[in-house]
């Protein structure tokens, strides 16, 4: 009782709180908590060419994104894309300009 007393009043000072990464739609009690859930999917080169951009500490070992990184995408995904119980919302990042128009009229319905 005590969580959810402080969910509701932190959802009054906060009307938007973003959460990212696909691994927290894997834990459900986590998942419960969200008003509206948007899942990006991007192909395997996209999501090979946005990690290469980035720089991790410690860095990534050799083959992680391979053994690692896509398996856990791919198979967050399968999870998501068929539990009927999860309403989630698929937007697609080779699209990013209607990625960002959606995302913004999401938010801006939240603050009204």
């Amino acid at each position: 009782k005590q969580w959810y007393q402080r969910r509701v009043r932190d959802e009054r000072r906060y009307p938007v709180i973003i959460v990212e990464g696909h691994l927290v739609l894997s834990h459900r009690p986590l998942y419960r908590l969200f008003n509206r859930t948007l899942f990006v999917t991007l192909s395997l080169d996209l999501a090979r060419a946005r990690r290469d951009t980035r720089t991790y500490d410690p860095p990534d070992g050799p083959g992680y994104f391979d053994n690692v990184v896509w398996p856990m995408y791919n198979e967050t995904y399968f999870d998501v894309r068929h539990n009927p119980e999860l309403d989630v919302t698929f937007l697609d990042a080779e699209n990013p300009e209607g990625c960002f128009s959606f995302l913004e009229r999401v938010v801006q319905s939240y603050l009204k």
